[in-house]
């Protein structure tokens, strides 16, 4: 067995016993349900502490929680972190992401109920630690599994490209330049994908289920995005 998949083995189950141990806890909220504390959280990191959002700071919320499944790790009844997920078959959700991430490219080949996409990361500032942000990536790549994803896509500012790097994450496309000059990186995880998540010591290596199914999703990136293999 190659030794970083027996480490990674090895490990499994490491971050639900170690945020386990730090009193924390994995809540899935599922498309409608209510947020809890989780608008909180967004606006203490979006607005409070990057100023990102402007006169907008108040709106942490949109239409697209509705239709979203919202992951939060808590402590107590605070959220100390959390992301959001659609899969791109819903209409509001292509509206909304669909240019950023060149929709129209995947969906000639692929259902767009297999692509999704991660939003409204946030992690508090005191828990910024490997063992919560590993529970919360771990939990949504089990619902990406669940919901029979074959790509995960997320765009980042270049702060955080190590971060989800780390995770099995790769750019797949040019840096993405909003108005005031913000770069975003957008990237791509194909799920299962175990040669790269090997090569990255991924913490998500050990969830990996099928490894043959990501073989052909890998193979199309390469080709239509000019992605290393």
């Amino acid at each position: 067995m190659e030794p970083r998949l027996r480490d990674a083995l090895a490990a499994a189950g490491s971050a639900d016993q170690a945020t386990a141990g730090m009193g924390l806890r994995m809540r899935r909220i599922a498309p409608g349900d209510p947020l809890g504390d989780v608008p909180r959280l967004r606006r203490e990191v979006y607005f409070h502490e990057q100023g990102q959002f402007g006169d907008r700071s108040k709106r942490v919320t949109d239409g697209l929680d509705a239709c979203g499944t919202t992951l939060a790790v808590e402590k107590g009844a605070q959220a100390v972190a959390t992301l959001r997920l659609h899969d791109f078959s819903p209409l509001a959700v292509q509206v909304e992401y669909g240019s950023l991430f060149q929709i129209d490219a995947f969906a000639r080949t692929w259902p767009l109920a297999q692509v999704a996409v991660g939003t409204r990361f946030a992690v508090q500032a005191d828990q910024r630690s490997k063992p919560v942000v590993d529970r919360l990536m771990e939990e949504a790549y089990r619902w990406a599994q669940e919901s029979r994803i074959q790509f995960c896509l997320l765009a980042c500012e270049p702060f955080l490209h190590g971060v989800f790097e780390h995770y099995g994450f790769r750019e797949y496309l040019p840096p993405a330049i909003l108005p005031g000059g913000v770069d975003l990186l957008r990237m791509v995880l194909v799920l299962d994908d175990e040669p790269h998540l090997s090569e990255c010591g991924s913490p998500l290596l050990h969830l990996v289920r099928d490894p043959v199914r990501a073989m052909p999703a890998k193979a199309w990136l390469t080709r239509s995005f000019n992605v290393a293999g």
